[in-house]
């Protein structure tokens, strides 16, 4: 899963919970519960924003690993800048 390593656990209850709520939603609508399976299939829906938004901030840190490296070859001492930053 591409998430953030400390955001893995999290990450895997999400997925596991979010499987659930599709099986529950489709035992709903079988027993022609509508209402029940509308609110599981849209607690589906809050795994997956959630997951999603696991998944852009492992992204953003792609990012900044890149922009870090690329600023390292070009010889700029990244502590300087997170110190002047800090200022």
């Amino acid at each position: 899963m591409n998430v953030l390593e400390k955001d893995r656990e999290l990450a895997e209850k999400l997925v596991n919970f979010g499987a659930l709520c599709l099986l529950q939603a489709r035992l709903e609508l079988v027993h022609d519960h509508f209402d029940e399976a509308e609110k599981w299939a849209e607690e589906f829906l809050r795994c997956k924003r959630d997951l999603d938004e696991l998944i852009k901030r492992k992204e953003q840190h792609n990012e900044l690993v890149k922009i870090v490296e690329m600023m390292k070859a070009r010889g700029v001492d990244i502590a300087l800048v997170v110190r002047k930053g800090n200022e």
